[in-house]
């Protein structure tokens, strides 16, 4: 997880309020976006997402600051992740990855669904080029979105399963249709979720669902998911 600990060492620097350090901080990150664009070959799955984590940092620090003399690298920014997102597709297909709900694969999937809902609402702030890879049906802004808090919290398989035995409703998957709205997405006859299925007479309705319910197991997301509703609706 390099990407990721160097990330946070950056952060640190950043907020350290050294003199320089802010300098220091976009040049290190410029630095570390050339070094991931030329290594994301040789990253394993969980390198590769741990990458694509990192650089959603530093593009939220960017967003937040606007241009400034220092950061004025977007272009190494979206190429970045572009690349590390084409890696981690071929890398799924090359390994034929398995949808067996084990703790590990289910985290690794909630932490790619997480950091997908990060990029499509930053898409929905400013044009973001690599949004284009992403292939939703037309009906859907956001989806899937993030699970219960309780299953994302989990400290180790058992818990995880405990939760799931508990409350087995909380695996379902919702999206924040075109409309505003939060729904239910279907499922085919093996149990998998159809988010990039557009609605056909042979792909079931996605079904209303209640915002209450769903934000009552949400963490912060779920504010963030929200906010985004009221963007649609605007």
């Amino acid at each position: 997880m390099e990407a990721l600990d160097n990330c946070i060492s950056l952060v640190y620097m950043m907020n350290s309020g050294t003199n320089g350090s802010h300098k220091l901080f976009w040049r290190n990150v410029r630095m570390e976006c050339a070094r991931l664009c030329s290594e994301a070959w040789k990253l394993s799955s969980w390198g590769l997402l741990a990458a694509m984590q990192s650089v959603s940092i530093y593009i939220l620090f960017r967003l937040d600051e606007g241009e400034t003399e220092h950061n004025d690298f977007d272009s190494l920014l979206i190429n970045t992740v572009t690349i590390i997102a084409q890696h981690l597709t071929a890398k799924d297909i090359a390994n034929n990855y398995s949808r067996e709900q084990t703790w590990r694969a289910w985290l690794y999937e909630e932490s790619r669904r997480r950091l997908a809902v990060i990029y499509r609402v930053v898409n929905m702030l400013v044009y973001f080029d690599p949004a284009a890879m992403c292939n939703l049906p037309s009906d859907l802004v956001l989806a899937p979105l993030p699970a219960k808090k309780e299953l994302w919290e989990a400290s180790d398989e058992q818990s995880w399963n405990l939760e799931n035995k508990k409350d087995p409703a909380a695996g379902n998957a919702f999206g924040l249709a075109r409309t505003g709205e939060l729904v239910r997405l279907g499922s085919d006859r093996d149990g998998e979720e159809l988010v990039h299925s557009a609605i056909t007479s042979v792909s079931p309705l996605r079904t209303g669902a209640s915002w209450e319910e769903w934000c009552s197991g949400m963490d912060g997301f779920g504010g963030l998911i929200m906010l985004a509703a009221l963007l649609v609706e605007e």
